[in-house]
Order: C-alpha cells, then structure tokens, then sequence
C-alpha cells in the first residue's frame, strides 16, 4: 500500500490500528445502530454511553463551528472528512464584537456524541487552545475514532433514498 493512502487514513485490516496514535491505554468504544449493527472503534473524549438520532456532516473544515451548532443539539455526529483534530480547538473565551464566542456557532457544544475516521490528537494551529479529545471531554461528550465514516454515510443515504 502507498505512503499516500495510508496517509489518508486507508489501511488494510492488518495495518488498521489506530489505537497508538491517541494513549498509551486505548479504550475501545462501541457505536451500535438501531438495525443491530455493532461497529467498533477507540474511545476519545469523554468515556460514557449515549443515545441519540445519528446524523452526518460532510464538511472539510469546521469541526468546533459543527459541533457548537444548535441544530445538531441531541445528536451524534459523523464527521466524513478523515482526518479530524488536527488543528485543535480555540478558546471559547475569545468573543468578537458583539460579545459571541468568535470561533464557534455558540457558547457550547450541541452534539450528544462524534464519531470520526481518523483523529489526530497531536494539534497545531496557531490558534488552537486544547486537543478536541481534552475539550470533549471536559464537556462530556464521548467521542470515537477508527470508524469507516464513509460505510456509515452510504448505509445511512440507501435509507433516505429508499
């Protein structure tokens, strides 16, 4: 397999493992559907069990404004761009002219639960104040990465569309 795709967060079977890139002790999670489907991933964020309507985002950027968004409020969120955390999260305490938080839809995070393919907890951005697992967490939302987001967005589609 090229550099490239496993760059991308593309891995066969036996080169899937990405429980090393978060903690030493990785804690394994479990996003089970209403059809029965069990799939399974590593715990980042907070480490509870939740309920809730799952729905997905198919942006490229904008995970903190995604996640403070009002309208996602109960739901758990699959974020399909692969690579999500990589820049971090600002500080909430940074308001903009009119006294709103300036780097996100809110003043707090709306979703039940995230769920992501790939998750970087090694930040950089100039910008970035925390990881997303540490602000998640102080939240308490559970979160869970290693997940084929694009499997779940199909399965998701073919019951819209059909």
């Amino acid at each position: 397999m090229s550099t490239s795709a496993k760059r991308r967060g593309v891995h066969s079977e036996e080169d899937h493992d990405p429980a090393h890139l978060l903690r030493p002790d990785p804690v394994e999670a479990s996003l089970v559907l209403d059809d029965g489907t069990v799939i399974k991933g590593i715990s980042f964020g907070a480490q509870q069990s939740v309920a809730g309507e799952v729905v997905f985002n198919t942006g490229m950027v904008g995970y903190p404004e995604a996640l403070t968004d009002p309208s996602y409020r109960g739901q758990i969120l699959v974020l399909t761009y692969p690579l999500i955390g990589n820049y971090g999260v600002p500080d909430m305490k940074v308001l903009d002219e009119f006294g709103l938080p300036k780097y996100f839809e809110s003043d707090k995070i709306h979703i039940s639960g995230l769920v992501v393919c790939e998750y970087n907890a090694d930040h950089s951005h100039w910008n970035s104040n925390s990881s997303l697992g540490d602000w998640l967490s102080l939240h308490n939302i559970p979160a869970i990465f290693g997940v084929d987001t694009r499997m779940l967005t199909k399965k998701f589609g073919k019951k819209v569309l059909y």
